[in-house]
């Protein structure tokens, strides 16, 4: 029923839309309907180049089409170690502060997951961006910064491999060194992430 409810309003607005489009064609005169039996719409673009859209939907080869889908998938997969390194860093801050050791039992395989799925957020992000050479400032520091932060989510699943396994006052400051670091870039692509894909300004008040 829910789902019957929200597509209704959504056939309906199709129907008029097709309605609609039917009597301004049939209204037209005859020589306003292109070769190609699309109907110019009054608010359509005089100088929208049709060449171009058409060329663009032409067939690309199996290797360029993967490409771009790959790197299509940048910005789903990046979410995951995003939310995983900061999460990581919240609960040891929490045992820290709040001196409860027991939220960190669950920061070993929270750390392992983000240093995983940073590696592949960092190579679908590779696809996306292409090779540098022709990168603006905002496009490098993207590029290079989530390079670095997937190397450090290493070096922190490394460490903190290292201080469970010997526990240790300078192995936890290198552990919490590391994450704190790591969190931080995190954010910091995170912002530049935002500047790529909504523009400079999607965080004016």
């Amino acid at each position: 029923m829910l789902a019957l409810s929200v597509s209704a309003p959504a056939i309906a607005h199709e129907d008029h839309d097709k309605q609609a489009a039917a009597r301004v064609q049939a209204a037209a005169p005859a020589g306003a309907v292109p070769e190609w039996g699309m109907m110019a719409m009054p608010d359509m673009a005089q100088d929208m180049d049709h060449g171009a859209m058409m060329a663009d939907e032409s067939p690309r080869p199996m290797p360029q089409r993967l490409y771009r889908w790959f790197g299509a998938m940048h910005p789903a997969a990046v979410h995951f170690p995003i939310a995983l390194f900061l999460v990581a860093a919240l609960l040891e801050i929490a045992a820290l502060t709040l001196r409860r050791p027991v939220l960190t039992q669950g920061t070993r395989v929270i750390i392992a997951l983000a240093a995983i799925s940073s590696i592949v957020a960092v190579a679908l992000g590779w696809f996306a961006m292409g090779l540098p050479g022709k990168d603006d400032a905002t496009h490098a520091y993207h590029r290079w910064l989530g390079t670095s932060i997937a190397l450090l989510g290493l070096l922190c699943w490394w460490a903190k491999e290292h201080w469970v396994r010997r526990p240790g006052r300078g192995r936890e400051m290198i552990y919490i060194g590391l994450l704190t670091l790591t969190a931080a870039a995190v954010m910091v692509n995170g912002l530049l992430g935002g500047m790529l894909t909504h523009g400079m300004r999607h965080l004016m008040f």
